[in-house]
């Protein structure tokens, strides 16, 4: 593994070490590279209580049992519009559906929900043994799965349904199962959606829930837990909550959408509430690289907002620190305000840059890539039984590390007026078994306010 010292302004680095930490900070700061968000939804199909990923559209048809464009998935559709890729986590455990096709021999849907109800299986004599059976099983009209079998104990569990018993399989043209339910949802259940994202990675996590004012305070704790006291920088979006907190993004009104219609071809107008744009805010915000601000950013697929603000009433909006759509009459498009989160008390300017959600995704993405980076770089060096030394030879190499993925990202155009003289402390601890490191970065802001002077000057006579 390369290692020593390198030369500021050197283009090539030898691969190794130093190449991962300039990779790094390359990869933040390209669009796409960041792209995951996490986020709990009632559906009628699939694993429950477990994180389902989300990156091609056709996984939703293998996980979810419908394609992204179903009612079913509306949410799914608006995280995955700017997402990578969605951590979709199963709240509802649901009924499954079962039928009886043989005397002893009950089929079960593999997940409870009511897409089990969609579920039929065809019994049918194979034409080239008769002494088997075609067990073909279809979701609608669309055939899923196909087995030949001499008996049911040859049959192989699949995607869709389970066999249980051990009696003779009775031929039938289409039988449906039947008694699938969704179920009911409690805040236990949102309690044990933090629970399993607590070892997930993801960068936003998102609470797509109005009205409960105590899951919110819990959840708003969840997400200041993991940022302060775990170190784990994620964004948190939610509905109608001002956190005043800068990991906290506060979702303040919604959009009208379009959705397909009825008769193919067509589109027709749905209402998202607040709580339901949250899918999309948090897909974006997950989305976005550190070069990139959502102010002004279009939501594509939204034709309208239902109560459109005047000046003023932004104005106010983004000095609650409230994250609001606004529809542009001219553009006739829906588009984002201004990317901000809810943090509002802030003393200064200094203070004020915390509110703006690209500086925080510069922030967090220089603590959560630093963190990983020096834990790969501690466990290469272990696995080659040379450990960084807890002494002034430990402390030069772990500031080297640092300072190639400051520089990569200030070449990039994420931070401005790095100096690795002055912006990096590397210092023994008082036990003299670690660092503590100190990194100072000045992010760039994104151009979002123009002032355009006009003057109209006179010609000479």
């Amino acid at each position: 593994m390369n290692g020593g010292t390198f030369e500021k302004g050197v283009d090539k680095i030898l691969a190794g070490i130093y190449f991962r930490f300039e990779s790094a900070a390359k990869k933040r700061t390209q669009l796409g590279e960041r792209g995951t968000v996490a986020l709990p939804f009632i559906l009628n199909w699939g694993k429950p209580k477990d994180f389902i990923e989300i990156t091609d559209d056709k996984d939703t048809v293998k996980f979810l049992g419908a394609n992204i464009d179903d009612p079913e998935l509306l949410l799914i559709k608006e995280a995955k519009k700017e997402a990578r890729t969605v951590l979709v986590y199963r709240l509802n455990e649901g009924t499954k559906a079962k039928s009886e096709i043989g005397e002893g021999v009950t089929a079960t849907a593999k997940y409870g929900g009511t897409l089990g109800n969609k579920l039929k299986i065809r019994i049918s004599e194979n034409v080239l043994d008769e002494s088997k059976k075609d067990i073909t099983i279809f979701l609608g009209l669309e055939r899923v799965a196909r087995q030949t079998v001499s008996n049911i104990e040859e049959f192989k569990p699949n995607d869709y349904i389970e066999f249980e018993g051990t009696g003779e399989l009775t031929l039938t043209a289409g039988k449906n199962l039947e008694g699938g339910s969704d179920g009911e949802v409690t805040n236990e259940d949102y309690l044990d959606f933090m629970d399993a994202a607590e070892v997930e990675y993801f960068d936003v996590i998102g609470l797509p829930v109005d009205g409960d004012e105590e899951l919110k305070v819990v959840f708003e704790s969840f997400v200041k837990r993991l940022r302060d006291e775990s170190g784990i920088k994620v964004a948190g979006v939610m509905a109608n909550h001002p956190a005043d907190y800068e990991g906290i993004i506060n979702v303040a009104n919604n959009v009208i959408i379009e959705v397909p219609g009825a008769v193919k071809g067509q589109f027709e107008e749905r209402e998202l509430t607040t709580a339901e744009a949250v899918a999309w805010v948090a897909g974006a915000s997950a989305g976005a690289s550190t070069q990139k601000s959502l102010t002004f950013a279009e939501y594509k697929g939204a034709i309208d907002v239902p109560e459109r603000l005047d000046t003023y009433a932004k104005e106010e909006a983004i000095q609650n620190g409230e994250f609001i759509f606004s529809y542009d009459p001219r553009e006739k498009e829906v588009t984002v305000e201004m990317d901000i989160n809810s943090f509002t008390s802030f003393k200064d300017e200094k203070d004020k840059q915390f509110a703006d959600n690209k500086i925080m995704r510069v922030l967090d993405g220089i603590n959560n890539d630093v963190t990983r980076e020096l834990k790969w770089a501690i466990k290469k060096r272990n696995e080659a039984n040379n450990s960084i030394p807890s002494n002034d030879d430990g402390a030069h190499h772990v500031r080297t590390l640092i300072t190639i993925y400051m520089n990569a990202l200030q070449n990039a155009g994420g931070i401005k007026n790095f100096d690795p003289n002055t912006d990096i402390t590397v210092e023994l601890t008082g036990e003299g078994n670690g660092f503590y490191i100190g990194i100072y970065a000045q992010p760039v802001y994104a151009a979002v306010k123009y002032y355009i002077d006009t003057t109209v000057s006179q010609e000479s006579a």
